[in-house]
């Protein structure tokens, strides 16, 4: 039997519906599954034993109704007897609908009822939403009780070794290596540059460590303020030129690190993808119980400014407050959490 899972878009999305792959797998594993996603997202799925084939989707490509029901009735040939539309909308829900397949689950919508045969609705309550509303998608597809798993990174011996023997060539291995998430994915997820330099002094204060910065060549220009206003002592600790040169590259050495600390966005789900522990800054008008997963287990901590202003939302949902993000980020002064920062690096340190 062929399944075909759907997640267009981000590259943390497409790492957290792995999860729907794995459990398909888990429990029949002579299924094929197929896995349509974008490709710029396809490194985070390389090497996963539970997927057996990357159908790629290019929404520049596949543009308008016509043009998406020529592409679904193209999928018609794979005979898919399942589809899970993880994304849920109209780039996967009329795909899977022109597919064919006989079971289509994806999320209710009212006009969903029209295209897909299963819907559910997530729990928006429960810790970790995103990825329990995955699990929920392959339960309802299997019409069976599944355990709860996570995302899961697989890189080859050889990766690892590249990026070890790169580490070895650059760094002092025996210093303990912090990747920091400078920026987030847009000013509005990103913590001031004044407030991130805080925390990086914070981190590297009468620490013996090792600093490396998560961005791309084009955010040189952002991060070099970020690293000016940092105190020298700082400085001397960020190797500010030292990033990969590809996305598997930097799961090589994310793999590595000791910790990744800062922004919320998808190098995180990234880092507990790879077991590596993490310390998260959420944006003010993201909702932490959406993504926040594994923090029970001690190796993950957050922060978000609703700990500190929870009369701020006055118990709506932080997306009411798009709007209000660089204003509230200012109020989101690392002074509140620094107790809390240095109580995860201590328990870095104390279990290294």
């Amino acid at each position: 039997m062929k399944v075909l899972v759907i997640q267009n878009k981000m590259i943390g999305d497409v790492l957290a519906s792995t999860v729907i792959c794995e459990v398909l797998k888990r429990e029949n594993p002579t299924w094929e599954i197929h896995y349509m996603i974008q490709k710029n997202t396809i490194a985070v799925v390389e090497n996963n034993p539970y997927i057996d084939k990357i159908i790629l989707f290019d929404p520049n490509e596949h543009k308008g109704f016509f043009k998406l029901m020529t592409f679904g009735k193209l999928l018609k040939k794979e005979k898919y007897s399942i589809v899970i539309d993880a994304y849920g909308k109209w780039q996967s829900i009329l795909p899977a609908y022109f597919s064919g397949a006989k079971t289509i689950v994806g999320h209710y919508k009212w006009y969903n009822t029209f295209f897909h045969t299963k819907t559910v609705v997530p729990d928006t309550e429960c810790n970790g939403t995103a990825n329990a509303y995955r699990i929920l998608l392959a339960k309802t597809a299997l019409e069976k009780e599944v355990k709860p798993i996570y995302p899961k990174i697989h890189l080859t011996k050889d990766e690892i070794l590249k990026a070890k023997n790169t580490i070895g060539q650059q760094l002092k291995n025996e210093k303990p290596l912090y990747m920091i998430s400078i920026l987030g994915s847009g000013k509005n997820k990103s913590l001031p540059p004044k407030y991130m330099a805080q925390v990086l002094d914070e981190i590297a204060y009468q620490r013996d460590i090792q600093i490396l910065f998560n961005y791309i060549p084009n955010q040189r220009e952002q991060v070099q303020v970020i690293f000016d206003l940092c105190s020298e002592e700082t400085k001397s600790k960020i190797n500010l030129d030292f990033y990969a040169n590809s996305l598997r590259d930097f799961l090589g050495l994310l793999s590595q690190c000791d910790a990744l600390i800062g922004n919320e966005g998808g190098a995180t789900n990234m880092a507990k993808a790879l077991s590596i522990p993490t310390f998260t800054i959420y944006a003010p008008w993201i909702n932490k119980t959406s993504w926040n997963i594994l923090e029970e287990t001690g190796l993950h901590d957050v922060v978000h400014l609703s700990d500190y202003y929870p009369d701020l939302y006055q118990n709506k949902h932080p997306k009411n407050f798009k709007d209000k993000a660089l204003e509230w980020y200012e109020k989101f002064n690392p002074e509140l959490y620094k107790d809390k920062l240095n109580a995860y690096l201590n328990r870095l340190e104390k279990n290294k």
